[in-house]
């Protein structure tokens, strides 16, 4: 870790802490030294300086009453928080992905204004569910009726093609909706938080 990126760190973890002195209350003086900051995008990110970061411009959006700016931070910080809690899932590159323990307050700010993600994956499973159960119905009539074969065998084919639509659309629609939800909120965020979260978000 060179000078400059030492000076950054320590800047940001100042703010923080005046930031935890006001009651997690974003004044005037702490927005101003989150907007110089947040220029500082050339510097390597870690997972720390990128919540940090996110929470206090969501508390921030917050205070204003600017509810999908604030989901917007949240969500954000739910797509990372979900790389640790599945390895699987796609990393950002400009993200130095430390080890990392999620506090209590970051953990209830996130559920609070991704709650309703759970409820929007409820109604994708079961509109999936019927979607699939009309696929194998289709899928059978074509193989029994019009393609001759086997009642049995076409009911086992049916059975296998929805099942395989079923695991391939259940685990990418949920990420087309988020994506699609972060298009559309982004409006309501500063485009210098947008900027910042740009090379984390897109990598």
């Amino acid at each position: 870790m060179n000078q400059v990126e030492i000076n950054y760190k320590n800047k940001l973890n100042d703010i923080y802490n005046q930031f935890i002195k006001n009651n997690e209350q974003v004044d005037e003086n702490l927005k101003e030294e989150l907007t110089k900051i947040l220029t500082y995008t050339e510097q390597d990110i870690d997972t720390d300086d990128y919540m940090k970061m996110m929470y206090m411009q969501g508390k921030k959006y917050e205070q204003q009453k600017n509810v999908n700016a604030v989901r917007y931070c949240a969500m954000r910080m739910l797509d990372i928080k979900e790389c640790y809690e599945n390895r699987k899932k796609k990393r950002p590159r400009f993200l130095d992905m430390i080890e990392y323990q999620f506090s209590d307050e970051l953990n209830e700010f996130i559920i609070h204004y991704t709650d309703f993600l759970d409820d929007i994956y409820r109604q994708i499973e079961r509109k999936l569910k019927m979607i699939v159960f009309i696929i194998i119905i289709v899928v059978f009539v074509i193989f029994t009726f019009l393609l001759k074969i086997n009642p049995m065998f076409s009911l086992i084919n049916a059975c296998i093609i929805g099942i395989l639509n079923y695991i391939l659309q259940r685990k990418r629609l949920p990420e087309i909706f988020k994506t699609n939800q972060l298009n559309a909120i982004q409006s309501y965020v500063d485009e210098d938080v947008l900027e910042f979260d740009r090379p984390i978000r897109y990598s």
